[in-house]
């Protein structure tokens, strides 16, 4: 229950005006919640897809009818907050490797939840250690409350899926 905990509260963040986002790459950013003027910003600095992974169905559909009014693909991959499995990793791994995805916005509400999928796919998916994972995030603009939280949410991960990677 305590991962539980301290990963929702990543989830506790408000939303923000302008967009909370994090370029990770030259071809993925970590985003909040995007708001209506951002679809457009969007595919003004070359972003082709959008991947939203929060789990309100609602919104995801007025979001994919924005975001493909402006020309972008839109993916709606609702994964929990905590508790990831692999097949989530995989999944988001077959996505960001895709050529057809392009420039990748990746959201969430707070762009927390995002950031531990990062994390994850950079260590688990391109042989990362999690010092260079959390690295990047932190040059990203990530803060070390964020960082913390990413790294219980990944000793969980690891602890349920590949102990030895702890």
């Amino acid at each position: 229950m305590q991962h539980q905990t301290t990963c929702n509260a990543l989830q506790q963040q408000t939303e923000v005006a302008p967009l909370r986002s994090y370029a990770v790459t030259n071809r993925v950013l970590l985003a909040a919640q995007p708001q209506p003027a951002d679809w457009q910003r969007f595919v003004e600095a070359g972003y082709q897809t959008v991947l939203n992974i929060r789990s309100d169905p609602e919104r995801a559909a007025v979001q994919a009818v924005a975001a493909r009014a402006v020309g972008l693909r839109y993916i709606h991959a609702p994964w929990p907050a905590y508790e990831l499995e692999p097949e989530h990793l995989a999944e988001f791994a077959r996505i960001v490797e895709d050529p057809a995805t392009g420039k990748l916005v990746f959201h969430c509400r707070s762009a927390t939840r995002v950031g531990l999928i990062w994390m994850l796919y950079r260590m688990v998916h391109q042989g990362w250690s999690r010092e260079q994972a959390e690295a990047e995030l932190r040059a990203a603009g990530y803060d070390d409350d964020a960082i913390e939280t990413f790294d219980f949410c990944a000793s969980d991960f690891f602890e349920r899926f590949d102990p030895q990677q702890r």
